[in-house]
């Protein structure tokens, strides 16, 4: 065997090798008892009153209804200057609000996430981290959403970028939190 021969071989091992994996992507793919594989939230730019506003994107393109109820942000090495009010870095923005299938619902994150930095008057910086809790039928899930480095100056964000290294744990501080329960009167 020559070394034209040789290489033929490999090409063909290797061809093997690619169109096995790729077919066994696609089987992974075509999961019929996942409901959520085809919708795709994420943290993206839309064009709201003629500026880009930093938005959750929830991108449905499942054959489902997906009901979004809430997404949860948390706020990691928060600089700001001349804040208004103390710095939670995190809060909860209700959706409550149904994504068709072949829909996509963009929801502004801008008001969300100047309230969880304290009001900061100028230029801010953070690690954003979320949660979105949705529901497809009957079945509730939490999708934690990739985490961005974003700048921002009020609403107004200047600058996101994906945050490749890993940001220190936060602490899920439970499922929605509509009403606390009445404490029981005495008489």
């Amino acid at each position: 065997m020559g070394l034209a021969g040789l290489f033929s071989l490999l090409v063909l091992a290797v061809a093997l090798v690619y169109f096995t994996l790729r077919a066994w992507r696609q089987r992974d793919r075509s999961d019929s008892t996942d409901k959520s594989s085809g919708f795709r939230p994420r943290i993206g730019f839309t064009r709201l009153d003629g500026m880009a506003s930093l938005s959750l994107l929830l991108i449905n393109k499942s054959s489902e209804y997906v009901w979004a109820e809430e997404v949860e942000i948390f706020l990691s090495g928060l600089t700001a200057d001349q804040q208004t009010a103390e710095a939670s870095c995190h809060e909860i923005q209700k959706i409550r609000q149904m994504v068709r299938p072949g829909d996509t619902l963009p929801i502004s994150l801008a008001e969300v996430i100047y309230k969880a930095a304290g009001d900061p008057q100028r230029k801010y910086s953070c690690i954003l981290a979320s949660t979105l809790r949705y529901r497809i039928d009957e079945e509730w899930s939490d999708k934690r959403l990739e985490n961005y480095k974003i700048r921002m100056i009020g609403l107004t964000a200047s600058g996101v970028q994906r945050a490749r290294q890993p940001i220190p744990p936060f602490q899920d501080l439970g499922k929605t939190r509509d009403v606390p329960e009445p404490a029981a009167k005495s008489k």
